[in-house]
């Protein structure tokens, strides 16, 4: 056999390749968190007078009035029969 090394390096690339292909997505809490996260940051940055929990107050009413926003809009859309 002229390359010994090339099948076992080539099975454990795929390998590593496969589980990086296959990592989960983010879940709907890592999602929320960097979504006020990214909000608090903008909000503290855009004024040096506002406090941590005014930011963090301001931000989650926010982001709930947005999540409503898209609830609403998505049982707006009317349903297509099969």
């Amino acid at each position: 056999m002229k390359y010994p090394l090339s099948v076992p390096l080539l099975v454990v690339t795929s390998c590593v390749m496969g589980s990086a292909l296959a990592a989960p997505p983010p879940t709907q809490a890592a999602n929320n968190r960097k979504q006020l996260t990214d909000c608090m940051t903008k909000q503290m940055s855009a004024s040096r007078t506002i406090s941590y929990n005014e930011a963090t107050k301001v931000c989650k009413d926010l982001i709930k009035s947005q999540n409503g926003s898209i609830v609403a809009s998505n049982e707006a859309k009317p349903r297509l029969a099969h």
